[in-house]
């Protein structure tokens, strides 16, 4: 066998498709040569969502996107907390990360005690309140594998993740004919062994509430934990409700309800990698956090399931929310809300389609007894729309944003095209 040289970095090795991979060089570029080439391929991401309408999502305009930018980068080197004993800490983000909180504590009512932490995103948030929850659990006795989570059918799929890491049991109920939760339905699936029920405000496949108010209820009366998802909506609702929109009670003024997860991400117009899992109380936070003593260092303590938890989403996070502060947040969700009515409105307007249920944030789906949407979805595609398919029922998921209300009325002109192309 003829001896093969060694390999140098220059030198790429296949992908397990036979192309070549990526080598390293084995000198470093210039600083200003790599600044330019990632401002090249920034800009060429950005232009490359001109003229996709619901393209841009959760974008809160140039302002917000700037300072969300521009903070995360200056903390892009920070962690959020130590992690043992005596390390030191940066003391900027840990009050970043509390004001955080505070503030979602506040806005979304939660009683003197309320305790969060900021997390990476959604389903970090959905994972840590399961895990809250089955703590709790075993120091009641009950063994994980006996435990039982209660969901509606349109739940997001990150509470099926959190089953399936903490070894707990999902039943999934099927909804109402309204496509939310069925409540008596799922009251019924309750036992001993429930240790948590899962509402959705709004669900992600429909964009409908589920009612929080009876589901709180019904936690109560059994010793159940509920947890709100309101990922879609927690830095959404409140600004709405304060611009007079007529918004259901889903946080901590709904009695039952022990934690609710909120996207800073999504409606809090930070850069990616921000959530936040509020609890009723510090003592049901801290059921989520872990801690371990039994190795060589000292105790290691992680409120999230990140070892190394990075700063810089907190910092971008925060520094949205004070650039846009009460008013800035309550003229996006008018603007946003303003969007979805006349997206909705667009949409009626078209004969043979309707939108789902009566949805009330950014989340809209189209609907048709008459067509076929899913090739009713490959015109709007071809003519640069981004949808997603919801398949049970047939459906188009769209996902609304504040400045998209100019799009109504291309919107009911290009669906009204695409039923005369499928005619042809």
């Amino acid at each position: 066998m003829t001896p093969q040289p060694p390999r140098t970095v220059d030198a790429p090795m296949p992908h397990a498709c036979g192309t070549p991979r990526a080598a390293l060089a084995l000198h470093g570029a210039a600083r200003t040569d790599v600044e330019r080439e990632l401002a090249a391929m920034s800009e060429a991401d950005r232009r490359s969502l001109n003229g996709v309408k619901f393209g841009r999502r959760f974008f809160g305009g140039e302002g917000p996107f700037e300072v969300a930018s521009s903070a995360y980068g200056l903390f892009a080197q920070s962690n959020r907390s130590s992690l043992y004993p005596g390390q030191p800490g940066i003391s900027s983000i840990g009050r970043m990360h509390q004001d955080l909180v505070d503030h979602a504590l506040d806005l979304l009512n939660a009683p003197p005690g309320g305790a969060g932490v900021v997390t990476s995103g959604g389903t970090e948030s959905v994972i840590l309140a399961l895990k809250a929850a089955v703590t709790r659990a075993k120091s009641r006795g009950l063994a994980v594998h006996e435990m039982q989570v209660v969901a509606a059918q349109s739940a997001h799929p990150c509470i099926d993740k959190a089953a399936e890491l903490l070894n707990v049991c999902l039943k999934r109920v099927p909804t109402g004919r309204n496509l939310t939760a069925d409540v008596a339905a799922m009251a019924a699936e309750l036992s001993p062994a429930t240790v948590l029920i899962y509402a959705s405000f709004p669900s992600y496949p429909y964009g409908l509430v589920d009612d929080i108010s009876a589901l709180g209820a019904l936690a109560d009366s059994r010793g159940v934990w509920l947890h709100v998802d309101a990922c879609m909506s927690g830095l959404l609702a409140p600004f709405a409700r304060l611009n007079g929109e007529a918004i259901p009670d889903f946080d901590f003024s709904v009695p039952g309800v022990a934690s609710v997860s909120a996207d800073l991400h999504k409606h809090g117009y930070s850069a990616k990698g921000a959530s936040l899992v509020l609890f009723r109380s510090a003592e049901l936070a801290r059921l989520a956090s872990f801690s371990y003593a039994n190795h060589p260092l000292p105790p290691m303590n992680t409120p999230t399931l990140a070892g190394t938890a990075p700063g810089a989403p907190i910092a971008s996070a925060w520094a949205v929310m004070k650039y846009l502060g009460v008013a800035g947040y309550r003229d996006l969700a008018a603007r946003l809300f303003a969007s979805r009515k006349a997206i909705v409105a667009a949409i009626e307007s078209v004969p043979g389609f309707a939108v789902i249920g009566q949805p009330l944030f950014s989340v809209v789906v189209v609907t048709s007894e008459l067509h076929d949407l899913e090739k009713v979805r490959a015109e709007l595609s071809r003519r640069r729309w981004f949808t997603l398919p919801v398949l049970q029922p047939s459906g188009i998921h769209l996902n609304v944003g504040p400045f998209d209300q100019p799009l109504a009325l291309e919107l009911a002109q290009d669906l009204r095209a695409a039923v005369e192309t499928l005619r042809e």
